[in-house]
């Protein structure tokens, strides 16, 4: 089954990981026919089991990268449904996102963040669809808890890098 492996944490601040890199990697791991998608830690793999997959991949980088990233695993027909399930109108004035939870009953919690002026959040299976105006991304309410609560639970993705990532796939 073909899944995507999105990583936590690299080539924003944190570590520094190629995408030929970490094709070579994530082969090496033991991963099939693996595409990268944009320089953000994105991976499209075949594997028997994406969670499986994603604990290969983060044993491997933290064998070469001496530290922990996390590494979210979902199937792509999972992807597929919650990318088809966002419920934000996408305009130019609002950027689109996904926060997926690392751990089991984040999103319950960041779900009962008040959204500021002009964000929108809802819930789905483990994730938050989360649109803010551009250029708030950082700045936003529902951005700062999430910065405080849930910073290294939580993996977010653009939906627009989403739909790269599916069409990769």
């Amino acid at each position: 089954m073909r899944g995507a492996l999105l990583l936590r944490g690299v080539n924003v601040g944190g570590v520094t990981v190629r995408s030929a890199d970490l094709r070579a990697l994530l082969a090496d791991a033991g991963l099939g026919d693996v595409a990268t998608v944009l320089a953000s830690g994105n991976a499209v793999v075949t594997a028997a089991d994406a969670a499986a997959a994603a604990r290969d991949a983060e044993a491997a980088l933290e064998a070469r990268y001496g530290r922990r990233i996390r590494v979210l695993g979902i199937a792509i027909d999972a992807l597929a449904a919650i990318v088809a399930d966002y419920p934000h109108p996408e305009d130019a004035g609002h950027t689109p996102y996904v926060v997926f939870e690392l751990e089991p009953g984040v999103a319950d919690g960041l779900a009962a963040i008040e959204p500021g002026e002009g964000e929108s959040i809802a819930t789905g299976d483990g994730v938050i669809h989360w649109s803010n105006p551009k250029g708030t991304t950082l700045t936003s309410p529902f951005a700062k808890a999430l910065e405080r609560t849930a910073k290294d639970r939580v993996t977010t993705r653009n939906l627009r890098t989403l739909r790269k990532v599916l069409a990769a796939a």
